[in-house]
């Protein structure tokens, strides 16, 4: 340290002063997730719970909307939709064509909570989510069964689509 700064400030000063950066530099540092969004994972099953992979094509959209939130997805047995966080309850249309030209339509409604997440001033806002409720039509379907109701930045599956023997 230069003789100059020793006769400006005294020891405690240039101690406070040292403190001071030290501190600026910690928190300048903050560990925000790379993604902030977080979806409802569902996983694909036959009656008896054995995972399928599906051949069909199957896409999703929201009723009510234009939004395809899958599109003609085929050889999954899971995937992984968002979570409408302004609203109580996703209305969810499930569309399950075959090669042949044959469509089967089903309406999956989850209800859900929606909880803000906060993380640091420096990160942005998420929200986390718990499913509440889920009901279904059983054209394509054969039942959906909620399995673990947290959707955050786990990854876990949370619903089950159990799908009637003719969908492949």
């Amino acid at each position: 340290m230069s003789t100059r700064l020793k006769k400006r400030f005294s020891p405690a000063a240039l101690a406070v002063l040292a403190a001071l950066c030290a501190l600026l530099t910690d928190c300048s540092e903050v560990d925000c997730p790379l993604n902030n969004v977080v979806a409802v994972q569902y996983g694909l099953y036959r009656a008896d719970g054995t995972s399928v992979t599906l051949t069909d094509r199957l896409t999703v959209t929201a009723l009510g909307t234009d939004s395809v939130l899958l599109n003609q997805a085929q050889g999954v047995s899971s995937f992984l939709l968002p979570v409408h966080y302004t609203a109580e309850a996703d209305t969810l249309v499930l569309t399950f064509a075959d090669d042949e030209g044959d469509t089967l339509r089903d309406t999956l409604v989850v209800g859900h909570t929606n909880e803000t997440h906060f993380e640091a001033m420096d990160c942005p806002l998420c929200y986390f989510h718990t499913l509440t409720a889920l009901s279904a039509t059983s054209h394509a379907l054969e039942r959906a069964e909620l399995v673990y109701p947290q959707v955050n930045y786990d990854t876990q599956e949370n619903i089950r689509l159990y799908l009637r023997d003719f969908i492949e």
